[in-house]
């Protein structure tokens, strides 16, 4: 009997060990698989890929809120039109940023011909609210990631000024929505700062110069 409970312990333990084996063995394989995949990521076709991307969001985006501001003035909400126009104006810099890195690169820019809906002011604030989300939080740092597996720092700064600056007007047009919903709209700004080089957009006031680019604050457009 105490051969057999011996035996049994022993084969218990074999078993264990080849688990454990197998285990690791599949474990290799799925890294190794991925590793197969990630060296098979042309990195700088995909960059160029991804900054045709943006530069066509970044067009669109410059359209669709200037006729957003237009809107929300037909609508009497002066002072969510002029956040619209600031907007615009900062996104159209990150248009112009992206084009100026595709061409450094010797790529062409895709024509733009920009299609969007235009609903009523506070249906366009709520989704632009997730469209801002959507590109600060997904589709920006995913371009970013490519872009410095590419090793290009310049598509790197285009692609990280767009990323912080939207964030920002995600911020602006959650505070615009929100004194809609309760009828304080005359809290709004009456002026915004945009920086010409990375579109960082400020309101009301300036600090010495731009967070984001270090651009002096007597560089910047204002937009009242």
């Amino acid at each position: 009997m105490k051969q057999i409970v011996k035996f049994s312990s022993i084969g218990i333990l074999l078993i264990s060990f080849l688990n454990l084996a197998c285990n690791n063995t599949e474990s290799t394989k799925t890294e190794n698989v991925e590793t197969i995949k990630e060296a098979n990521i042309d990195y700088k076709s995909k960059n160029v890929e991804n900054l045709q991307s943006a530069y066509k969001g970044e067009v669109t985006a410059t359209a669709k809120y200037k006729a957003y501001a237009d809107k929300a003035d037909l609508e009497k909400h002066h002072l969510i039109a002029l956040l619209y126009k600031a907007v615009s104006f900062s996104e159209n810099i990150h248009a112009n940023n992206h084009k100026a890195v595709l061409n450094e690169l010797g790529k062409t820019v895709p024509v733009i011909s920009p299609e969007y809906a235009i609903n009523t002011t506070k249906e366009n604030l709520s989704n632009d609210i997730k469209g801002e989300a959507y590109e600060f939080t997904t589709m920006y740092p995913d371009f970013l990631q490519v872009a410095e597996k590419a090793g290009s720092q310049s598509a790197v700064t285009s692609l990280s000024y767009a990323f912080k600056t939207e964030k920002k007007h995600k911020i602006f047009y959650e505070k615009a929505l929100g004194d809609m919903n309760s009828n304080t709209l005359m809290t709004l700004p009456a002026v915004y700062f945009v920086c010409p080089t990375c579109g960082n957009t400020y309101e009301n006031a300036l600090p010495g110069h731009c967070d984001f680019c270090n651009n002096l604050n007597n560089k910047f457009i204002k937009i009242d």
